[in-house]
């Protein structure tokens, strides 16, 4: 017999998918790490337990404004989870960066200040490391560029009036600017 999600049924993993749903007791909840290999079955269970906190709590959760975090390591697996669950609301699917990106975003004021900090003392440390090397070199040439993009950066951190996560590495856009 086979699942829905397409993985052959068996009761190989019911003790430890009993242990997880467990862990997810709301009354006395516990943080689990599931860890496996490759092709064994991990977002399977992982399911099956958030199947089972949403078939008990469901309601209570939404009644409270509350959700169930989830963090994962990779966008796939967080897509991945998701459609498995339907996109339900009452869980919160991220990865890694994105639920860190969550709790400091929006606290653009201390962002900009970090970053007026961190890119001053880069563009130093480049300063002092040039001062020191040879002159006409490939590495002298990337020190240089690098300096010169970091000083931008710091030159037009004034002007950006909020701060956004993109796990592809694309933070610019339109109303990012003043």
């Amino acid at each position: 017999m086979t699942a829905a999600d397409g993985v052959p049924d068996n009761d190989l993993d019911n003790p430890a998918d009993a242990e997880i749903a467990a862990c997810l007791d709301l009354t006395a909840p516990r943080s689990f790490f599931l860890f496996a290999g490759a092709g064994s079955g991990k977002t399977r269970s992982l399911v099956k337990a958030l199947d089972h906190v949403r078939q008990l709590y469901r309601e209570t959760l939404r009644f409270q404004g509350q959700r169930v975090g989830v963090i994962t390591f990779t966008n796939a697996a967080c897509d991945e989870i998701n459609r498995r669950l339907e996109f339900d609301r009452t869980i919160e699917v991220s990865t890694i960066h994105s639920f860190a990106w969550n709790l400091i975003g929006g606290l653009n004021h201390d962002i900009r200040e970090w970053l007026q900090t961190n890119l001053a003392m880069e563009i130093a440390e480049l300063e002092m490391l040039e001062s020191k090397g040879r002159k006409g070199t490939k590495a002298s040439a990337e020190r240089i560029s690098k300096i010169a993009s970091k000083g931008k950066r710091l030159a037009n951190l004034n002007t950006v009036r909020r701060f956004v996560y993109s796990p592809t590495g694309d933070n610019s856009g339109r109303d990012l600017s003043r």
